[in-house]
């Protein structure tokens, strides 16, 4: 059960990690706002890439957190 949420945090982090390298490109363009047309709305370029890196490293510290717990990681450090 660890191994398969391992695996799914892993796929959702590389799956945040594609719209933040987006994200960061636009606003390193000068884009101020980014528009979403079907919805209506209207998102602050910064606040996508906060939001973005946040979800990023938070993944990524859920991940490091299940590492601790597959017995292979266990056997590997002696634990």
């Amino acid at each position: 059960m660890t191994q398969a949420l391992l695996i799914i945090l892993y796929l959702v982090a590389a799956a945040v990690l594609i719209p933040l390298i987006g994200a960061l490109g636009l606003w390193l363009k000068g884009v101020d706002s980014v528009a979403l047309p079907g919805l209506g709305i209207l998102i602050a370029t910064p606040l996508l890439v906060t939001v973005l890196a946040v979800a990023e490293v938070g993944m990524i510290f859920c991940a490091a957190y299940c590492v601790r717990y597959l017995p292979v990681a266990r056997m590997l450090f002696d634990e």
